[in-house]
């Protein structure tokens, strides 16, 4: 994709776990010259746990979503990157965001990738220039420094984009929720229980978060509404804490649900996810986002109007450190050609949207195993061992089963990897 005497320069956006593990797969190899650019002044992303919420000290969002007590919901054993499998707590076999971080500080430090990262450096801006005497198409980067308010321009041949996806709430409409008088907050700001000691507190929503929030609650509040419209969880909850139905209306203090009860809380936590947010991307890029639906992607992951452009991280309810393996190095086989895209009309139907929901649209669950496998194929690399399914898939069926105990479970592999063993606590 690049005059193959010259090293191919390469942008990376963003420090966090999925820019770490495209730099340390750069870093290997002689034909890349790599820059990566951070906003905050470390590595980890939304690992790295802030107590402050709001704007940062550069009067940025804070981009982080950790609270003080999170607690990984999937065994450490299979969020490890595969080429660096330190991460070894069997029981119990989930830690704390600390614990990760120290993984991917560990990382950082065991491939040599601190000294590629320029720190408090935000992305403000990126446009495609299509080339006009050769064949060799660049990416317009512009930077500033946070801390001398310096800009500076430079030109890529290839682009990564790793700037995360838990960090810009979604925030649903909902009928006179001005009317609230007590205190709102989305997950994302969420950091301490104690500070709802004593109150009555209504959680909006029952994926990863809603349910984990809801029990961290438990212990302080006096009573926790988990409020949705899934199916009802069958595990024990915290005595405290009930299931009732998704919000339609809010007056004052009282919640109209669904089901056309009410309930009445003095203080409101939306766990309803994030949006995709791509802001210093031109729009001659050529990347759309409707409703969570990002496009037009091949793979989840490359830039159809610019291959030489793509998106690490943008599928869900997925194994998220080996996805990152996984896709990195699919990318960086396409700009050594040691892949070849289909035509432009193949990879098109690849993104069309194949959910009833667009922002459903990057939901990969069970179908993960299949994309893993796909880029693995495709580029020659090795593909995932089997414990990281076997393990993904009997720990889901623990969850389900066992929400107040699951994390705390014995989470054991065999040597061949082949086998993976549950062991819940006495």
């Amino acid at each position: 994709m690049a005059d193959q005497t010259a090293k191919i320069k390469i942008c990376v956006v963003g420090g966090g776990a999925a820019g770490l593990c495209a730099i340390r797969h750069l870093v290997g190899n002689s034909k890349f010259d790599i820059t990566a650019y951070e906003q905050t002044n470390e590595i980890g992303g939304t690992w790295v746990y802030v107590e402050q919420v709001g704007l940062d000290e550069n009067g940025l969002p804070i981009h982080s979503s950790m609270y003080q007590n999170l607690r990984t919901n999937l065994p450490v054993r299979i969020m490890n990157f595969p080429d660096y499998m330190t991460m070894e707590a069997q029981e119990p076999s989930c830690v704390s965001h600390q614990e990760v971080l120290n993984y991917l500080k560990d990382y950082t430090k065991h491939f040599d990738i601190r000294r590629h990262i320029h720190f408090n450096t935000k992305v403000e801006y990126v446009r495609f220039e299509p080339s006009e005497d050769c064949n060799c198409d660049r990416w317009h980067v512009r930077v500033k420094n946070l801390k001398t308010n310096e800009t500076e321009v430079r030109y890529f041949d290839a682009i990564i984009i790793c700037n995360g996806h838990y960090f810009n709430p979604y925030v649903p409409i909902i009928p006179g929720i001005e009317s609230f008088s007590g205190l709102i907050l989305h997950s994302h700001a969420y950091r301490k229980p104690e500070e709802f000691s004593g109150k009555t507190v209504l959680v909006l929503g029952a994926a990863s978060s809603g349910i984990d929030i809801g029990i961290d609650l438990s212990d302080h509040a006096t009573r926790v509404y988990l409020s949705h419209n899934n199916d009802r969880l069958t595990g024990v909850l915290p005595s405290n804490m009930t299931q009732v139905m998704g919000v339609d209306s809010i007056n004052g203090t009282t919640f109209y649900l669904k089901d056309k009860s009410t309930v009445n809380a003095d203080a409101f936590i939306m766990c309803t996810g994030y949006k995709y947010s791509f802001p210093f991307l031109d729009e001659n890029c050529g990347i759309r986002v409707d409703d969570n639906y990002v496009m037009p992607l091949y793979k989840h992951l490359v830039n159809i109007e610019h291959p030489t452009m793509c998106i690490v991280g943008i599928p869900t309810i997925v194994l998220p450190f080996p996805m990152f393996h996984m896709q990195v190095q699919y990318f960086l086989a396409l700009l050594e050609g040691r892949v070849t895209l289909p035509a432009k009309s193949v990879m098109l139907e690849d993104s069309t949207l194949k959910t009833l929901r667009k922002r459903h649209a990057h939901r990969l669950m069970d179908q993960q195993w299949d994309y893993f496998d796909s880029l693995a194929t495709a580029a020659g690399f090795e593909r995932l061992s089997p414990f990281y399914k076997l393990g993904y898939i009997a720990w889901s069926f623990q969850r389900h089963a066992n929400l107040l105990r699951y994390k705390d479970s014995k989470f054991i592999v065999s040597e061949d990897g082949k086998n993976v063993e549950l062991i819940l606590p006495d």
